[in-house]
């Protein structure tokens, strides 16, 4: 990735965060995208720490003017855009899909579906005008099998999984290539806020996954990173699933009692 410049949108902590290090890792350098610009310049010292080059802005994923705005600067300073990582979402309180409010859907949406819109909308045009590359928009195994309590966030993730394939049948034959990862469980920061004070719900969520644990965020990442390196050339339109064996654990047998 060497001379190519990469676009983290959500790159200030988590998944976005181990995203910009490791794109930094290959050679790209960096545009580090965040609501929160201090996370944001934190992500961007830790890459500068570790020998990379990178620049971050603030940015909402829900307004069209921060979204141009991160590619003029991307166009400006490094001279275009070739990978991409659509990390940033947003996700409701817990509630049933009869006590969700008009409000926090909404806001949902507008985020982590019309967000990820937006940044295809402009971010496409720049990378083909840029020589080709690639976008993986990062999804969800919610939006493969619905969640319960949380559907506002289950059908935009869906949404992005039906948007990611358009931009790639779209774009197919012009250099860019569009994917998604649907990560399970992340041992990010936001999870371990949904656990704190429920050790009977963390137990069950390891339990899910076959392997018995939550993805570090790398994991993630290097997902993400395979995708839009060379060596992913023949794939678009794919929903790579990094869960850990969600989708094929069993809940009848638990295999390390056998």
């Amino acid at each position: 990735m060497k001379g190519k410049v990469a676009l983290v949108m959500g790159g200030g902590a988590g998944t976005g965060r181990a995203t910009a290090m490791a794109f930094a890792r290959e050679g790209a350098r960096v545009v580090v995208a965040d609501i929160n610009e201090t996370l944001a310049q934190k992500t961007v010292g830790l890459v500068r720490a570790a020998g990379g080059e990178a620049l971050a802005i603030r940015a909402d994923m829900a307004q069209a003017a921060d979204i141009q705005a991160v590619m003029d600067v991307a166009r400006t300073t490094w001279g275009g855009l070739h990978l991409v990582s659509n990390n940033a979402a947003a996700a409701p309180p817990n509630q049933s899909l009869t006590g969700i409010t008009e409000e926090q859907w909404d806001r949902c949406m507008s985020v982590t579906l019309r967000g990820v819109w937006l940044c295809l909308k402009y971010e496409l045009p720049l990378i083909e005008a840029s020589g080709g590359g690639a976008i993986v928009n990062v999804a969800s195994l919610s939006g493969l099998r619905g969640d319960p309590h949380q559907g506002a966030y289950a059908a935009a993730k869906g949404g992005v999984l039906a948007l990611t394939k358009t931009a790639a049948t779209e774009y197919a034959r012009r250099g860019v290539r569009v994917n998604t990862v649907c990560p399970g469980g992340i041992a990010t920061r936001g999870m371990e806020f949904y656990l704190q004070g429920m050790p009977e719900l963390r137990q069950k969520t390891m339990d899910i996954h076959a392997m018995g644990r939550l993805a570090e965020p790398s994991e993630i990442a290097d997902a993400v990173v395979y995708l839009c390196s060379d060596r992913a050339s023949f794939i678009t339109g794919h929903d790579l699933v990094v869960d850990g064996g969600v989708l094929v654990r069993s809940n009848v047998i638990d295999p390390s009692t056998l």
